[in-house]
């Protein structure tokens, strides 16, 4: 079972998904900004990290940024950008910040499954 970190600051948005995740029987920690994610990475391991890009205190392109360099090269946690910017720019920006996946809101069920599958089976 991957340990998940999920960084949304929206309380909204924050049960939809933790209700999406308990679904499809995964364990979670959910923090509500960027600067929360960055210390609960450096706290514990995360297989993967769900980090909405718009948040308080740190952005989620600033948080990954900083989680990447915490890390070894090819240890990091597969970080998977949450947005409900589309576009392809917004997609290289979080690219560039060292996320390796891009999920626009609303996140769907088969959409995380997928992308946990294809991560878990390739370690």
């Amino acid at each position: 079972m991957p340990n998940i970190l999920i960084a949304e600051d929206s309380e909204i948005n924050q049960k939809l998904i933790a209700h999406l995740f308990h679904r499809m029987g995964y364990q979670f920690t959910i923090v509500d900004d960027g600067a929360k994610a960055v210390a609960a990475a450096r706290e514990a391991k995360y297989d993967f990290i769900f980090m909405d890009i718009l948040m308080p205190v740190k952005t989620g392109l600033q948080a990954a940024k900083e989680i990447v360099a915490q890390y070894p090269s090819g240890t990091c946690p597969i970080i998977v950008a949450l947005t409900a910017n589309s576009e392809e720019a917004d997609r290289q920006d979080c690219i560039e910040a060292g996320m390796q996946e891009f999920l626009t809101k609303p996140i769907q069920m088969s959409d995380v499954k997928c992308l946990i599958d294809k991560y878990s089976k390739s370690n």
